[in-house]
């Protein structure tokens, strides 16, 4: 088998229509929104469309008018994807719309009996997606749709493709038994993420499959770098320290010479230094007196001598 031929996704059903409800297939092509897509041509430009316009999965938006969701849906058909364009769908790492249209693909393109070998790797994917729009919108996760589409008949108003009673049968038994081994055994993060990442082995070279495990230098890698960041951030902390410890014996060493000099001013009584600085003031009044005392005394003799005896006599 050629490698274009394993990659064609193998569909069934009315090849025109999508397997769609024919008032929902009616109104679609009768929308001026999808004619506006006739100008698109490629897988991506409608990716990029849903990226840019999708914000719940209704299939009506007003009254009977179709969705942009679901012009978009229904465009991928008129371009046939292939097995890597619609697994590019599911797992696409930019709106969980882009993943949400996918498996809206798949249930309406796929044999039932094949819904289980694509739905079931992503049963707990808790990503959360709005279902329907305006006041009272509905809100659900990428696993809870998954689920309603294998089990459900009908979806927000419209009929999904009739799904064979032994077929709803042997998937309502194998939704039991995923159910059962969960409860019973569990699954820790590891294998939770192992499980919900898985790829078909039908589907996909070894080489292309995603493999958590596939690159141990990369791990290594992560840990290294996250070992050094972990050291830088211990010598900056220990830096950080070594300063404040230096401030704060700075600031010690400043309190303690000031609270010396406190203690030294308050060492010395009140009447030691009064003492100190009456001495000091006696010290220099005697000493401008005893000078002015001498000159007194040399002008009084002075002017006794000026003074003639028979004055002095006559004064007196």
């Amino acid at each position: 088998m050629s490698k274009k031929a394993s990659n064609k996704l193998d569909t069934w059903g009315n090849e025109t229509t999508m397997n769609m409800n024919p008032i929902l297939y009616q109104n679609i092509l009768a929308s001026p929104y999808f004619k506006s897509l006739y100008e698109k041509k490629t897988f991506h430009e409608i990716v990029d469309e849903i990226y840019n316009e999708v914000y719940n999965l209704a299939p009506f938006i007003k009254g009977t008018a179709p969705s942009t969701a679901f012009c978009c849906l229904y465009k991928f058909w008129t371009l046939r994807l292939t097995v890597k364009q619609i697994e590019n769908l599911i797992d696409h790492p930019d709106s969980p719309y882009i993943r949400a249209v996918g498996f809206l693909y798949l249930r309406y393109v796929l044999a039932p009996a094949q819904y289980w070998d694509w739905f079931q790797y992503y049963l707990d994917d808790d990503t959360e997606i709005e279902i329907s729009g305006g006041p009272r919108s509905q809100k659900s996760t990428i696993g809870k749709l998954c689920r309603m589409l294998m089990t459900e008949q009908k979806y927000q108003g419209t009929m999904l493709p009739r799904i064979p009673v032994p077929i709803a049968r042997d998937l309502a038994k194998k939704m039991d038994e995923y159910e059962k081994e969960a409860r019973d055994h569990g699954y820790d993060d590891e294998e939770e993420e192992d499980r919900s990442y898985r790829r078909r082995d039908r589907s996909r070279s070894p080489d292309d499959r995603r493999d958590r495990y596939r690159d141990d230098d990369y791990y290594d890698d992560r840990s290294n770098s996250r070992r050094r960041r972990d050291d830088s951030r211990d010598r900056r902390r220990s830096s950080s320290r070594n300063r404040y410890r230096s401030r704060s014996r700075d600031r010690r060493r400043y309190d303690d010479d000031d609270d010396y000099y406190r203690r030294r001013r308050r060492s010395i009584s009140p009447r030691s230094r009064d003492s100190r600085y009456d001495r000091d003031d006696r010290r220099r009044r005697s000493h401008s007196r005893s000078k002015y005392r001498d000159h007194d005394d040399g002008y009084n003799r002075r002017r006794q001598r000026s003074i003639s005896p028979r004055s002095r006599d006559g004064r007196h």
